[in-house]
């Protein structure tokens, strides 16, 4: 198969392949320039420089993380009938307030159930009760049409290498890292979902063990391996976004089709392991060690990544499960985001 063209970097460049050309079937070789040796450890000085985050002059600043919201009146869980519970957490849902922006949709602040303490693994223990503050989210995970306009204007990275079978303008952009996708939120004037926020909208406040509930995923219901061996649903590849009905708040593909990355550091455990976050990811709107984001963060060499892909199987698209992943890994065609933006 041919390979499309290299385009050359310089200061000042210009993306200079139309979408459609970098759209189309095919290898599409790495054409960004010196990408990230990005990691999570310090480095010397020389080094460091070549590792940097890159952020352009008009590119948005970090926008705040929520600053801590708790429903008034917020209805305490009754433990003698989970049935009530569920009913009073659903009823603590506040409204954004606000219309949406284009392309995404308002997830309701308040209480829901974090983690999982049976069934799961020892990283989502333990369950715990959580609030946060309402926030916008994207409806579907970002797209190559849309990542690659980001690419065109000079904003953002290609993927380290993207092959035919993933390249489609409304499959989700695969091949990204951590700090792609960062880089392209704030380019789109959003944010990355922090850990808690991505589990509130795919779980709900029941802490649902699916976006759709409690049933178990089927292809009707997601792009997953299913049965063993037939990468997404058989067809070997990720699909185009929404393709699966939407189920809470209005979200495509909170489970399956790409793994998602979250702004979290990973840790081993929320509590009650050697090395637990602890407070970082207690209390309203908690933002995991460091507060996230991309500075270095000592203890912690891993990024979260939420949802589960076509290339798993059903149980890791649980809303509870939990993957770290390097930040600079661009898990070749299965790691992939969406974005969030906070209410002002």
């Amino acid at each position: 198969m041919k390979a499309a063209s290299l385009v050359p970097c310089r200061p000042g460049w210009t993306w200079r392949l139309p979408v459609v050309g970098l759209l189309a079937g095919g290898l599409l070789l790495n054409l960004s320039c010196e990408h990230r040796a990005a990691t999570a450890k310090p480095r010397p000085r020389k080094a460091v420089k070549l590792a940097t985050l890159k952020v352009f002059a008009e590119a948005a600043t970090d926008e705040p993380p929520p600053t801590g919201f708790l429903a008034s009146g917020e209805a305490q869980p009754d433990k003698s009938d989970p049935k009530a519970t569920i009913t009073k957490l659903a009823t603590t849902e506040v409204p954004c307030g606000k219309d949406a922006p284009p392309g995404m949709v308002c997830i309701p602040g308040g209480p829901f159930f974090r983690g999982n303490d049976h069934g799961g693994k020892p990283d989502e223990r333990p369950k715990m009760r959580i609030t946060v503050t309402p926030f916008f989210m994207d409806t579907t995970e970002v797209t190559n049409e849309q990542y690659f306009r980001c690419v065109e204007a000079g904003k953002c990275e290609p993927p380290i290498k993207h092959f035919g079978l993933y390249v489609k303008p409304k499959q989700p952009v695969v091949a990204v890292s951590w700090y792609q996708s960062y880089d392209f939120c704030h380019y789109a004037g959003k944010r990355l979902p922090t850990e808690a926020e991505w589990e509130k909208a795919a779980r709900g406040p029941e802490g649902d063990a699916y976006p759709w509930g409690n049933d178990p995923p089927n292809c009707k219901l997601a792009v997953y391996e299913e049965p063993l061996g037939a990468k997404g649903c058989g067809t070997g590849t990720t699909q185009d976004v929404g393709t699966r009905g939407a189920f809470r708040y209005g979200l495509y593909d909170m489970a399956g089709n790409s793994w998602e990355w979250v702004n979290d550091w990973k840790t081993d455990c929320y509590h009650g392991c050697a090395h637990e976050c602890g407070a970082a990811c207690d209390g309203p709107d908690p933002q995991g060690p460091c507060g996230g984001g991309p500075k270095y963060c000592k203890g912690v060499s891993e990024k979260l990544l939420k949802g589960g892909s076509w290339y798993f199987t059903g149980d890791r698209m649980r809303g509870a499960e939990r993957r770290g992943v390097p930040p600079s890994n661009r898990g070749p065609h299965r790691l992939g985001f969406r974005c969030a933006k906070s209410i002002e």
